[in-house]
């Protein structure tokens, strides 16, 4: 009897130590499975298959920075039997911001993050994303949108965006980032150009105005309903951009009278259209209304973005093919060559 009490009496003063053992071993085990999984990895195959189901994946020459002391890029190749090459993906590391945060120092945050950018045959942006960790800890949840952001832009739109493109969401990785997206396609056009040649054709983008045969800039913008927009979204469509200042009598009314023989003459365009002025004034809310639908308004009232684009003349037009390609860039009165142009590059349905 007094045996038995004795063991009863050392289990229960090792009991409360087997709970803490317990509790550290499961802390542990958590620990750990996170660690693992926001350790992961998404590997430039398994990546560009999902672009590309079907391709055969294989590594390509590397491509140079063009930012000193960078690495240069890794580069991965999607092709098909059918198509040939398809899509490229060009990967790159850098700091990761997030890894001194609570959460990053307990997780063992790697200090720097894998970004792949790919691009389909005609460089333009199919996907950025992070490919390692898999998981990023401290990264707002905003991320994903802001990487989708950059779908859609060609290289030579990253080069020629408005102030510098970049869309929003991305927190601290907003600019690493948006710097890589930009070195990437610097880095392409230096190795097919050269350094002459490269500079050569930044000085003529950079020019003021808006230049035939060139790209119309890349923008973002909130439309007069307040919903984000940007010139991606109307990838493969024909486009009228519209500058007017409604409340100049004239510009009204050459403005309105355009976009109206659009609908009537049922051209195959979609109208963009920068309003300049206060949009509590009278004449600039009845335009707002009076504009047909489907023509997506975008108030401008002190030319800002205006000016990001190159073009601040009221009323004028920009008529953009589907690859937004400036075909026609003057004014939008009534006498005007701007009706001319849509007709040889809308036609009439």
């Amino acid at each position: 009897m007094e045996d038995m009490q004795k063991k009863q009496r050392g289990l229960k003063r090792r009991s409360p130590l087997v709970w803490v053992l317990g509790a550290i071993l499961v802390v542990a085990l958590a620990w750990g499975g996170l660690v693992l999984v926001t350790h992961g990895t998404v590997g430039p195959t398994s990546f560009l298959t999902s672009l590309v189901p079907g391709s055969s994946v294989s590594q390509a020459d590397s491509l140079p920075s063009a930012t000193a002391g960078q690495e240069p890029y890794v580069v991965w190749s999607a092709s098909t039997q059918e198509q040939g090459s398809v899509s490229t993906l060009y990967t790159a590391r850098i700091a990761n911001p997030f890894r001194s945060s609570g959460l990053g120092c307990i997780l063992l945050a790697s200090s720097s993050v894998s970004v792949g950018i790919a691009v389909d045959a005609s460089t333009t942006i199919q996907q950025v994303r992070i490919l390692e960790p898999r998981t990023l800890v401290g990264a707002p949840g905003t991320l994903a949108s802001f990487l989708d952001g950059f779908k859609g832009m060609s290289f030579f739109q990253v080069l020629t965006a408005a102030d510098g493109f970049a869309p929003a969401g991305g927190g601290a990785l907003t600019t690493p980032v948006s710097a890589l997206v930009k070195d990437l396609a610097t880095s392409f056009y230096l190795r097919d150009m050269g350094k002459e040649g490269f500079d050569r054709f930044m000085t003529q983008v950079n020019s003021p105005g808006l230049r035939l045969d060139f790209p119309f800039p890349y923008f973002a913008a909130k439309t007069w309903q307040g919903n984000a927009f940007n010139l991606g979204q109307l990838k493969g469509k024909k486009v009228l951009v519209a500058f007017t200042q409604p409340t100049c009598g004239s510009c009204f009314e050459a403005t309105m009278t355009l976009l109206n023989t659009i609908i009537v003459r049922k051209f195959d365009i979609t109208p963009v259209v920068f309003i300049f002025g206060d949009p509590q004034l009278e004449p600039v809310q009845r335009f707002a209304k009076d504009a047909p639908v489907g023509t997506i308004l975008i108030s401008d009232p002190n030319l800002d973005l205006a000016r990001s684009v190159h073009q601040t003349l009221a009323p004028y037009a920009v008529i953009l093919d589907d690859q937004h390609i400036i075909r026609y860039s003057g004014s939008s009165d009534q006498g005007s060559p701007v009706y001319q142009s849509l007709e040889q590059l809308a036609g009439a349905q």
